[in-house]
């Protein structure tokens, strides 16, 4: 090698080598402090892009396990509540089963209701008030949701709920239902008590300068034109013989007790039948014609009063009362005025005592006062007036205890209700006429007054007889008295019910039809309407025929649903749990078969729920598995070899050492010339 002044290649050599050494000193300690093999692209740049490739893969499915777990959790949420729905469906199916039971009245079955209602709003609430992270879940709008269980796009997970509330759960029933007609050979009757006449009390008090009379009136039930008297029958008043003949008329036997005791004095109304004894004092009658003549046997003694004259009060006369004057009746104060009249004197009575019927005559001066009880007059100034202080007799009318004809007056207003249709009548209208037009009732076939004086009513097409008043008293005036006679079958009788035969006995009513028919192993279930028809429902087709008493059909208005073949196919109707109720038979039948596929529908989104749920577990395992294989992958990539590397340092840092020493003497070279030129 030529020695020279301007060229040092060696230096120029271990300076080449110093920097290498140098660089891969930084390299070295680039990777030992990062910790990565790969830090720039010009490190590795295939390594690199593997690098990023893996660590995108990795975190990515870092993220899809926690949306899997996240829609786990939706699905484990949902399935809670509808575990609780579930519960609910089946409170409402046992509901629906005690209700369908014969033995449940309406009453009962609206209590059962009233839970029933309640359960399915309960229903409706769970369905819109579950909710995960805010979005609710149940009510529909929870349908194919995505979820992202991978790394890369389009790696999901779909599933979605239907609504779950009372609306949105959807069943059906399969029904063949057959509606009745009248039943012909079932009918009701009421026989009512013999119509007689029950005893009434006025009291009349006549004042005026005179002595009162009192009055005792009898009303026969005898018909004005003929008797049921015959030879040897006995009538006394009073203890004194009446005369009687044979087929005395009414007329003829007032005469004839007239002539017997001068102090009764009879009369015989041959318009209404009317006959009425009058006397100052107690009518006794004794004797077997007493009865036949429809009387009664004795009436209370009767007393007498003394009224002082009113000739003051007349009219045209010259009134003596003044405000300050104090009358009074019943211990009533009676409001007097200056120059009161006669007439303003009844009125002001009856004022002060609601119970007392006043009245004046102008031309004779007479005040005459009623009540139905005893009067009492008092007062210091009732002298002037001509009341002085008394208490007043008693006029006892009474109606014959022998029974009523038809032709017999009614005596008193009344009103009563059968069926829920009025009948009213007035007091002159006779018995024939209310019974005409209770028989004109809806549902009533007739309305009569048998032979022992006892009104029988009877219904036709199978209607009960419902009775209530409508004016106090009423069903009493005719014997009958309020409540519900059931229309019964009036003849032995069979249906046949797909294949089986179902027997009534005479006598029994609509609810022992139905009855019957339910407790037949027919399949099918019977109501009674509100109509008093029977209606036939059955969840598969319905045959029905005669059975072999051969008039079943008609007898209990079925005649028209067995033309032809008899049978009535069963239908499927659509329908919502909120739409159900279990308030008859029928409607709880039908609850039952459409709660059935609620339950299943909501069993069917649980199932799918179930599933999902395992495939979101192994989804998380998978995606776990994977993961960790790619983390083990990149850190192979990019992570740096320690040990490796750490030698590489101890090797770089030595080279570098030596490097510097070597160029310092391979710098020195040149000065070997000088040493030549020395």
């Amino acid at each position: 090698m030529a020695l020279s002044v301007n060229t040092n290649v060696t230096s120029q050599t271990v300076q080449k080598n110093l920097n290498k050494a140098g660089d891969s000193l930084s390299t070295s300690m680039t990777r030992l402090s990062s910790g990565l093999k790969i830090n720039s692209a010009k490190d590795d740049a295939a390594g690199m892009q593997i690098a990023n490739r893996l660590t995108s893969q990795t975190k990515g499915m870092t993220v899809a396990i926690a949306n899997a777990n996240n829609g786990s959790s939706i699905a484990q949420t949902a399935e809670g509540a509808m575990q609780e729905s579930t519960n609910i469906l089946q409170r409402l199916r046992e509901l629906a089963l005690q209700s369908a039971n014969g033995d449940k009245s309406d009453a009962d079955r609206a209590s059962l209701q009233q839970e029933f209602t309640a359960k399915t709003g309960e229903l409706t609430r769970i369905a819109q008030t579950t909710t995960f992270g805010g979005r609710n879940l149940l009510d529909g709008s929870f349908t194919n949701q995505s979820f992202q269980v991978g790394a890369d796009a389009n790696q999901t997970i779909s599933f979605g709920m239907t609504d779950i509330s009372a609306t949105g759960l959807k069943g059906s029933y399969s029904e063949a239902s057959v509606a009745g007609a009248k039943m012909q050979n079932l009918s009701a009757t009421t026989v009512g008590s013999v119509l007689t006449g029950t005893a009434t009390t006025t009291t009349t008090t006549t004042l005026a300068a005179r002595t009162g009379s009192a009055q005792t009136g009898l009303q026969t039930g005898g018909s004005a034109t003929a008797s049921t008297f015959v030879a040897g029958d006995k009538m006394t008043v009073n203890g004194k013989d009446v005369a009687l003949t044979a087929g005395m008329k009414g007329a003829e036997l007032a005469t004839a007790i007239n002539a017997a005791d001068s102090t009764v004095t009879a009369s015989f109304d041959n318009a209404t039948g009317m006959m009425s004894l009058s006397s100052a004092s107690t009518i006794a009658l004794t004797g077997s014609g007493v009865a036949k003549a429809g009387l009664p046997t004795g009436i209370a003694a009767v007393a007498t009063a003394t009224g002082s004259g009113v000739d003051s009060l007349k009219t045209g006369g010259t009134s003596v009362l003044a405000a300050t004057d104090k009358i009074t009746i019943n211990n009533k104060a009676v409001a007097v005025l200056d120059g009161m009249s006669g007439d303003d004197l009844a009125s002001a009575i009856e004022s002060a005592d609601s119970n007392v019927t006043a009245s004046f005559e102008p031309t004779t001066g007479v005040m005459t006062l009623t009540s139905a009880s005893a009067i009492a007059v008092g007062g210091a100034d009732a002298g002037k007036a001509g009341l002085n202080a008394i208490t007043s007799p008693q006029t006892t009318a009474a109606t014959s205890g022998a029974p009523l004809s038809s032709k017999s007056a009614m005596g008193a207003e009344g009103g009563i209700s059968i069926n829920g249709n009025s009948v009213v009548w007035s007091a002159t209208e006779t018995v024939e006429q209310v019974l005409n037009k209770m028989s004109a009732v809806v549902g009533i076939k007739s309305a009569t007054i048998n032979d022992e004086g006892r009104i029988e009513l009877a219904s036709k097409d199978g209607s009960d007889i419902k009775l209530a008043n409508s004016k106090g008293g009423s069903l009493a005036q005719l014997g009958l008295a309020a409540g519900t006679s059931q229309a019964k079958l009036t003849a032995d009788t069979s249906i046949e019910l797909n294949g089986v035969e179902v027997k009534f006995k005479k006598g029994d009513t609509t609810d022992t039809i139905v009855s019957s028919i339910n407790s037949a192993s027919t399949g099918v279930t019977a109501s009674k309407n509100d109509d008093g028809t029977l209606k036939l429902f059955s969840n598969k087709d319905i045959t029905i025929k005669d059975g072999s008493a051969g008039t079943g059909l008609t007898a209990l208005g079925l005649a028209t649903a067995a033309q032809g073949t008899g049978k009535t196919s069963a239908t499927t109707v659509e329908t919502t749990v909120s739409d159900l109720s279990i308030l008859s038979a029928a409607d709880s039948q039908r609850t039952v078969q459409a709660l059935a596929d609620a339950i299943q529908q909501i069993d069917t989104q649980r199932s799918a729920l179930g599933a999902v749920q395992n495939r979101f577990t192994s989804t998380v395992a998978n995606l776990q598995s994977i993961s960790e294989n790619s983390t083990a992958a990149l850190g192979r990539v990019q992570d740096t070899d320690f040990a490796s590397e750490a030698a590489e340092l101890t090797k770089q840092q030595t080279l570098q050492q030596a490097s510097t020493a070597i160029l310092s003497q391979a710098n020195q070279l040149p000065s070997a010339v000088m040493k030549l030129l020395q």
